[in-house]
């Protein structure tokens, strides 16, 4: 269950992106590589980074909660 509420959560993300891409376009913005999220690779991407190990408590380790993996599933860190 946690893993679907996640997903959702993450699709919500996906979709703003979209729509915040979509308006940058409308309004002249110039669109680069990764502008628009792709939801099949957002997943598998997430997918990965659940799957990886947890960081070793390292300091300046990789940020491994929810938000972390998000973020970087995002492509943001």
């Amino acid at each position: 269950m946690a893993y679907t509420l996640r997903l959702e959560d993450l699709a919500r993300d996906v979709h703003a992106h979209t729509i915040a891409a979509a308006i940058g376009a409308a309004f002249g913005a110039q669109q680069v590589a990764g502008d628009r999220a792709d939801w099949d690779t957002v997943k598998a991407a997430f997918d990965v980074a659940l799957a990886a190990p947890p960081a070793a408590g390292e300091p300046g380790g990789r940020d491994d909660s929810p938000r972390g993996i998000k973020l970087r599933v995002l492509g943001v860190t």
